[in-house]
């Protein structure tokens, strides 16, 4: 095992609030023991970090000091783990998971394991620029916002959560903004209130779960469904299928999913895989049969007249090749 003092480290990792918009990239490469490049988007509310690497040994980076923020952590690929001050058990990471935690004046100790293409971001919010937003989604979420004026050390979650196809959609934008430079301050700054409002969709209060005559079990069983088809919704599925997947047959998976998300399980596909579409001919590298194809139509024209519908404009807006 490499090791690292986080005063050596800390030039790469370094969070900071400023005024303004700023944008950085730096990289280190240390011969045989790993290459990292960073990307950062800074304003006075929040420090988003984009971190990449190759780990060809396993490397602990030692007490890595920073100011207090809440981590809004999306492990993109490969597993690390983190012990910060304030927390008694250790925070592991893995591909796919996600989780909020609340770091007051953290001191952390950093172990990545050998791995290639290891991939991170992380979003770090001012506490005031959070509890702002706490403030805006209503009485559920008091005692979060008290736990984070009274600065306490705590994660939103007791349990690392599993991104879904919003998720990682937003990241997405949020690391690569498909938008001219004059636009990006204000592009980026609504898309991190989009993430944290989408990360917070994630965190249902108790007595969200008391959905008048559904069980707290199956409520459970269809918001892990509803995951489930956040990122298989290219897969062709069946209800009988899904049902049989989650221990809920199909009365209660199509009742239960429509009392509790306002859609139908095929309606809540639809519209995954419109977004899809709508991601790949922004991409302008497919045309419009091609996507059709992609997201599983079997006609062009039934995908245009699917997209018109719910979008209000043919899908030939964004194809030349239309």
């Amino acid at each position: 095992m490499y090791q690292i003092e986080g005063k050596e480290f800390a030039e790469l990792m370094k969070r900071e609030f400023v005024e303004g918009f700023q944008a950085q990239k730096t990289s280190v490469t240390l011969k045989d023991r790993f290459e990292c490049e960073t990307k950062s988007f800074r304003n006075a509310h929040f420090d988003i970090l984009h971190f990449c690497s190759d780990f060809k040994n396993t490397v602990r980076i030692n007490a890595l000091e920073d100011m207090t923020h809440v981590s809004f952590h999306f492990q993109l690929s490969g597993r690390s783990d983190a012990s910060i001050t304030g927390f008694k058990e250790v925070i592991s990471m893995e591909k796919g998971h996600f989780n909020v935690m609340n770091c007051v004046d953290p001191i952390s100790t950093f172990t990545f394991p050998e791995q290639q293409k290891y991939e991170y971001l992380c979003v770090g919010l001012r506490p005031a620029f959070f509890r702002q937003i706490l403030s805006e989604c209503g009485p559920a979420y008091q005692e979060t916002f008290d736990r984070s004026e009274r600065a306490e050390s705590f994660s939103l979650f007791t349990q690392n959560k599993r991104m879904d196809h919003w998720l990682c959609t937003t990241l997405d934008l949020i690391s690569a903004p498909p938008i001219a430079d004059a636009l990006k301050t204000s592009y980026v700054s609504s898309k991190v209130k989009e993430l944290v409002l989408l990360t917070l969709n994630h965190d249902l209060p108790n007595d969200s779960l008391k959905t008048n005559d559904i069980s707290v079990v199956d409520t459970e069983r269809l918001i892990s469904c509803k995951a489930y088809l956040s990122e298989n919704f290219l897969q062709q599925l069946t209800l009988e299928e899904i049902g049989r997947n989650f221990m809920l047959n199909e009365f209660k998976l199509k009742r239960g999913f429509k009392k509790l998300f306002g859609t139908t399980v095929f309606g809540y596909i639809q519209q995954l895989r419109l977004n899809h579409a709508q991601m790949l001919l922004l991409s302008g590298g497919f045309t419009v049969g091609e996507v059709a194809a992609v997201i599983g139509y079997a006609s062009d024209s039934a995908f245009i007249r699917a997209f018109r519908q719910y979008y209000g404009y043919s899908p030939g807006k964004y194809s030349p090749n239309f």
